[in-house]
């Protein structure tokens, strides 16, 4: 496809209240936005790797400026790609950067699958099924608005919950949440690297005795060995997110047994390619995936639930309440609808999930509005062909 038109959108979205992102207190998301035009057609994406280098070195205004000074310079003077790899070989002598990458190989997905009057899960090998959904917990500042999150998200029947732990915000917390949720709602830790094997190896072994999905990232991210030993020494399945940024981490992480999970997130390993190539490797060392989501548009959460789509994707796809967390959304949200989930083998009765219901209407299916966008966009740039 021919490429026309190049626009990138550096946007701060405020928050109706303060949500803890690490270990920082945030009022708006900053996050960028990539859209690729072609006969007319408009492919759209969204990153967003927060507002500064806290989880990892990436953020988004970085992320922006290396779209505009140098990765969509180089996408237009190209003109065209037929394929992924046509447009990933002339980004390649640029190191790292993976969202920006991201940016652009998810906006060339949506922009071919409008093309190709085709709802973006279906062009990525999708399957149009309801996904199940769950919820992240950070650290409450009261432990009874904790209490009154957790008995909210089961009332409302989604299907996992997910508590970030830090050190002296873990096993007690965690305790309460198993004894409190019901038995069919399904518990994960994601610590996002912040314990140590040697001096926290009590919490860590403690893990098993709560019976979760897994818990994430539990150290240091580039310590694939002390993630194996880990995995050797619990029953607990140990899910990686940090760690995987391309496919060859996965490869690394297979290859000395790091983990049994993995959580994907489009932007952080480099596109849908890279993440599908990844869960694939994933299935063939029988390990499982769920599509993971950080802070960010419902734009951006179309891209996921299209990843989520694809196989191997088995656990609950996270979720955010968009309506209760944005001042501003960026498209209108796909709403979280119970359904309920039949059981064929007898053993349990049937049960009432959160689910999101894929659309039909080509690629992502919405398109933001410029003009009511504006008041929130802090830059923006714009390469046209010739």
């Amino acid at each position: 496809m021919r490429f026309d038109r190049i626009e990138g959108y550096l946007v701060r979205l405020p928050l109706k209240s303060p949500q803890r992102y690490a270990d920082a207190m945030v009022n708006f998301c900053e996050t960028v936005l990539l859209r690729l035009e072609s006969d007319g057609v408009s492919g759209w994406s969204e990153v967003c790797p927060g507002n500064g280098p806290i989880l990892s070195g990436e953020w988004s205004g970085a992320t922006y400026l290396t779209l505009r000074d140098i990765l969509a310079p180089i996408v237009a003077k190209m003109g065209a790609a037929a394929t992924v790899e046509s447009f990933e070989e002339p980004m390649r002598p640029v190191k790292g950067n993976r969202y920006a990458k991201a940016a652009v190989e998810m906006a060339w997905q949506d922009l071919g699958a409008r093309l190709e009057n085709k709802p973006l899960w279906q062009a990525l090998g999708g399957q149009k099924k309801p996904l199940k959904v769950g919820l992240t917990f950070d650290r409450a500042i009261e432990r009874d608005e904790f209490f009154r999150d957790l008995a909210r998200a089961a009332q409302e029947n989604y299907a996992r919950l997910s508590l970030k732990l830090r050190p002296g915000w873990d096993v007690q917390v965690l305790n309460f949440a198993r004894v409190d949720s019901p038995a069919w709602m399904q518990l994960q830790v994601d610590v996002e690297g912040a314990l140590d094997f040697n001096k926290h190896a009590d919490t860590l072994y403690r893990m098993d005795d709560f019976f979760l999905n897994c818990v994430e990232q539990p150290l240091n991210p580039r310590d694939f060995v002390a993630h194996a030993m880990l995995s050797e020494a619990v029953r607990t399945p140990v899910c990686l997110d940090e760690s995987i940024e391309s496919l060859e981490d996965a490869k690394i992480a297979f290859d000395v047994g790091s983990c049994r999970v993995v959580c994907l997130k489009p932007g952080r390993v480099g596109g849908h390619a890279e993440a599908i190539k990844i869960a694939q490797l994933a299935k063939e060392n029988e390990a499982k995936c769920y599509a993971g989501f950080d802070l960010q548009s419902s734009l951006g959460y179309r891209h996921v639930l299209a990843l989520a789509s694809t196989d191997n994707f088995v656990l609950p796809t996270d979720y955010l309440r968009f309506d209760e967390t944005l001042e501003y959304d960026v498209v209108p949200q796909l709403p979280a609808v119970v359904l309920t989930e039949k059981d064929e083998t007898g053993k349990r009765p049937d049960r009432d999930f959160r689910f999101i219901e894929l659309w039909d209407e080509p690629g992502i299916g919405v398109e933001p509005n410029l003009e009511e966008l504006k008041p929130y966009i802090l830059d923006q740039f714009e390469i046209k062909r010739g």
